[in-house]
């Protein structure tokens, strides 16, 4: 009798802790973070950017787009990957892009999970709604005294469609010349790039920080190919006279795979202020 007691204790915790890793799935966070770097001219300080990643099959609140703007609001969205997965209704991704363009424009690369179901409709949706998508291509974006920066994006590395020399191809402004962002999905993009390509900053997601994680064992999903960028601020061996430091930012993502549950790695938007190293002499790095 006793055993059968020590049991149904066992399941009776089991499944309170299932429920308060689904609870805490659905409690987004929106994380401020401020970055300086060296290469950021000076008309870009201050830039603020939207970092959204792993959206899956989430509905972004309404009232965190509000939360997003009092905050000070952005001036670029970036969507960072897996904004859809499989039988996830093309209704749902389109009011979560309409409620993130209510913030700024929105730039995007594809994840794993947006190759789940046919392409063609999708990137027909994602047209008709003015997103732009960078498919291992870049843009330059440009301040009204000539200032430029380059915003790149390599498609998915996980499913090996990536491919950085033709996403940071510079032809216009001579090799590396420019601040560099680059969007890639996973971090494992940081194991591919040859060391040399005169990047910036990179933005990833598709971890999900692990999903559940203990205190000391860390996160417990990690899958295969383990790229060891889990979540947080990177900086990245730089490899090359003249090539500059490379930081790489990994967020915890906004939905969930394969259970809709949580344990230490909360779901976030980011709200990324740019800094001018040079502008900005004591400002610490995040």
């Amino acid at each position: 009798m006793a055993f059968i007691w020590i049991l149904v204790v066992i399941a009776a915790l089991g499944i309170v802790a299932l429920a308060y890793m689904v609870r805490l799935s659905y409690q987004y966070r929106l994380d401020q973070q401020v970055a300086a770097f060296d290469r950021l001219p000076q008309a870009f300080d201050g830039t603020a950017l939207m970092f959204i990643s792993d959206i899956h099959r989430r509905i972004i609140p309404i009232e965190l787009i509000d939360a997003f703007m009092a905050s000070g609001g952005a001036d670029l969205v970036l969507i960072g990957g897996d904004l859809r997965e499989k039988s996830v209704p093309a209704a749902r991704i389109r009011e979560n892009i309409r409620r993130l363009s209510r913030i700024a424009p929105i730039y995007m690369v594809h994840g794993n999970h947006d190759y789940d179901e046919e392409m063609r409709s999708y990137e027909v949706l994602l047209a008709e709604e003015k997103v732009r998508l960078l498919m291992n291509e870049s843009v330059i974006l440009e301040k009204k005294d000539g200032s430029r920066i380059r915003l790149a994006g390599v498609d998915d590395p996980r499913t090996d469609h990536e491919d950085p020399e033709l996403a940071l191809a510079d032809m216009e402004d001579g090799r590396g010349k420019l601040f560099t962002i680059l969007m890639a999905h996973d971090p494992i993009i940081a194991k591919r790039l040859k060391g040399d390509e005169c990047v910036d900053l990179i933005l990833s997601g598709h971890t999900h920080g692990g999903q559940v994680a203990l205190p000391l064992a860390g996160p417990l999903w990690r899958g295969s190919d383990d790229s060891g960028y889990w979540r947080g601020w990177f900086d990245l061996p730089v490899q090359g006279i003249g090539v500059p430091k490379t930081r790489m930012f990994v967020s915890c993502g906004f939905g969930t795979s394969r259970l809709p549950i949580r344990l230490m790695t909360e779901p976030q938007l980011h709200r990324i202020i740019l800094r001018t190293s040079a502008a900005n002499p004591n400002q610490a790095r995040s």
